[in-house]
């Protein structure tokens, strides 16, 4: 934050190379604001996943930094955080948390898409 300020003191001239900087914010911003929610569907295939163990890479922090707009949604993603812990621990989850996870993982794939 205090880069921008401390190049427009030292090179006064160079104030066109502002104009890159607020290129990039508003790139974000576009990314953040156009961004598609993933469907009830993809929740639950990820979920599984996570839940049988067959995840790589960045699935995990994926999952858990989810934040779903629709109300049906977030609350079963929620629900799915709160029954089964951290993700990455979904694997060794003892009957019935994996019981509970497999319902909330079929109400996420009953959710009807059309209505979202």
């Amino acid at each position: 934050m205090l880069a921008p300020v401390v190049a427009f003191v030292l090179y006064p001239r160079a104030n066109w190379l502002f104009a890159f900087v607020l290129v990039g914010v508003a790139i974000i911003l576009f990314s953040r604001f156009t961004a598609k929610d993933p469907t009830p569907q993809e929740f639950a295939d990820r979920a599984e996943n996570l839940l049988n163990g067959s995840y790589g890479g960045y699935d995990v922090d994926d999952y858990e930094h989810l934040n779903p707009k629709n109300p049906q949604v977030r609350d079963l993603w929620s629900k799915s955080m709160a029954i089964g812990g951290l993700p990455e621990e979904w694997a060794g989850l003892d009957e019935e948390k994996e019981k509970e996870m497999r319902g909330i993982i079929r109400n996420l794939r009953q959710l009807d898409i059309s209505a979202l």
